[in-house]
Formats: C-alpha cells, sequence, structure tokens
C-alpha cells in the first residue's frame, strides 16, 4: 500500500516487542525509519531485518530521557533522511509494586523515561517538523491497575501530553494522537507473572503486530482528520478511548456545605460515581 512512502519516522524502543512491530511495518509501508533502543544491539537487528526485506532504516541508540539525548535522535533523523515526519513515542519501562513498597528511584526511572522521554522526543520533533505526526503510547493502566501505581501515573501523563498539544497544534498541519495497545510482550508476562493466576489469560493471543497497522494508521495521511484521540488497540478489538469528561449538568448550591456536598454523594451523584480500573462506557 505504500501508506508512508517518502516519510522518515523515528520509533523510540523499537529494539524489540510493540516498537520493532511499528517500525518494521512502517518501513514495509515505505517510510524511512530511524530504529532507537538504549539497547542499540537490539536496534541494529531490528535495521537489518528491515533491510533485508528491502526497506530503509538506521540504528540509534540514544537515551530518550534526557533533553540532550533526545535532541540527538531527532538530529540522526533529520540527518539521515533529510526530515522528520513522524514519531513513535514507544520507549517505556515499569517497576511493579504497591504504594507501601514502592521504590522512590524506581518511580522517578519510570516517569523519566515514560512521561519526560515522550514530552522531550515531542518537543524536539515538533520544533523540526514543517508537517508530521506524533504518536504517543500510552496504556489503560492510567485508568487503574493494581501495583502499577509509577507506569500508571506516567502513562495518564502521556494521555494528558496527548491532549494538550492536540489543542496546542490545531491547524500547524502536525497531529497527536495516542495509542493504548495490549499485546503478549515482556512487559505484559512480567506483570502476569507478578499478579499470578489472576492475570495471566489477560495477553494470550495477542501478538504485538497486531497493533501496528493502528499506529501506521496514525503516521500516515490517511488519518488527516484524526488529531487527539487515544486508540485502543486489544488483540482482533479496535476501539476509542474516551477523554476526560464532566459527568451530567452538575449541581449548583450557592452556599455549599460540608453537609449538603454529603447528601448530594447519597443522592444524585451517587449513581455518577465510577468503577475502578479501565471499563467500557
Amino acid at each position: 500500500m505504500n501508506a508512508l512512502r517518502g516519510k522518515a519516522v523515528v520509533v523510540t524502543g523499537a529494539g524489540r516487542g510493540l516498537g520493532a512491530a511499528y517500525a518494521t511495518l512502517a518501513a514495509a509501508e515505505g517510510a524511512a525509519v530511524v530504529v532507537n533502543d538504549v539497547d542499540v544491539e537490539r536496534a541494529r537487528e531490528v535495521v537489518a531485518e528491515i533491510g533485508a526485506a528491502g526497506g530503509r532504516a538506521v540504528a540509534d541508540g540514544s537515551d530518550i530521557a534526557s533533553w540532550d539525548g533526545a535532541g540527538a535522535l531527532v538530529a540522526h533523523c533529520v540527518d539521515a533522511f533529510g526530515a522528520i515526519d513522524g514519531l513513535v513515542n514507544n520507549a517505556g519501562i515499569f517497576r511493579l509494586a504497591g504504594p507501601y513498597d514502592q521504590d522512590p528511584d524506581d518511580f522517578r526511572a519510570v516517569v523519566e523515561v515514560n512521561l519526560l522521554g515522550t514530552a522531550y522526543c515531542g518537543l524536539h520533533a515538533i520544533r523540526a517538523m514543517t508537517r508530521g505526526s506524533i504518536v504517543n503510547v500510552t496504556s489503560g493502566a492510567h485508568a487503574g491497575s493494581a501495583d502499577m501505581g509509577a507506569y500508571g501515573a506516567s502513562k495518564g501523563g502521556v494521555a494528558s501530553l496527548t491532549y494538550c498539544w492536540a489543542v496546542d497544534l490545531a491547524g500547524s498541519g502536525i497531529r497527536v494522537n495516542a495509542v493504548s495497545p495490549n499485546a503478549q510482550t515482556r512487559m505484559a508476562e512480567a506483570f502476569e507473572k507478578h499478579l499470578g493466576e489472576k492475570a495471566q489469560r489477560q495477553n494470550i493471543g495477542k501478538p504485538a503486530e497486531q497493533n501496528a497497522p493502528a499506529v501506521v494508521y496514525l503516521l500516515s495521511d490517511l488519518s488527516a482528520s484524526v488529531h487527539g484521540q487515544v486508540v485502543r488497540m486489544d488483540g482482533t478489538e479496535l476501539s476509542l478511548i474516551r477523554h476526560p469528561a464532566v459527568i451530567g449538568d452538575g449541581l449548583d448550591d450557592p452556599e455549599w456545605t460540608v453537609e449538603a456536598v454529603a447528601a448530594a454523594f447519597t443522592g444524585e451523584l451517587a449513581g455518577c460515581l465510577q468503577p475502578l480500573g479501565l471499563f467500557r462506557a
């Protein structure tokens, strides 16, 4: 189909798993791809596979969690291919722990890679783009998931960043969307092992490659009218995640008291309380 013919695209965290699937399909659809991973040998393996299939790609080992590393990555794309037309902010880590056991250094590392890395790469890319598409990677965990406070918070930040940049860049020629993928990756396997039997069938039979077409679509001109959206891929199911929204018309009282608020929560607001976790509206 060549949906990305003539475009130069960066994919972060693309040495394996979802990122490798995104990079491989982007190249197959005609893009010149910068395959980024801090494990640069993994990135080179993906580049070799892309080249063997007739595609164009270069490997990059920049650490996107730093401002300078993110800048070097975007500059690498411009130097190698003359421009940057697309960015997939896929790089991410997680550290599983409940709030009583959460290590603060682990929490910081998750935020630095997942949220700051996404922000830094996006900021550099926006400044280097004339027109283009940014695809951030969030997660259903931002709606609430056991022992994933750091990861969920970082991915909630990515979703909010997507909404804000979409407002900022409306009409600029640069589009910003996000995907919420679900696949049998190393991260999913670690989560399933951590939670035990309760979680062990969540991702069975969901290969990373099933998520790639939605990402390539969002990078392409086929999605020219799609902006500020979070696309959910869950195995064979494609859907959208609702943005945060105010429920109903609200209750009005010119002199709210604690007692009046309590009455509202046992009255009209009682039916508006939201369930925990990601759910279907």
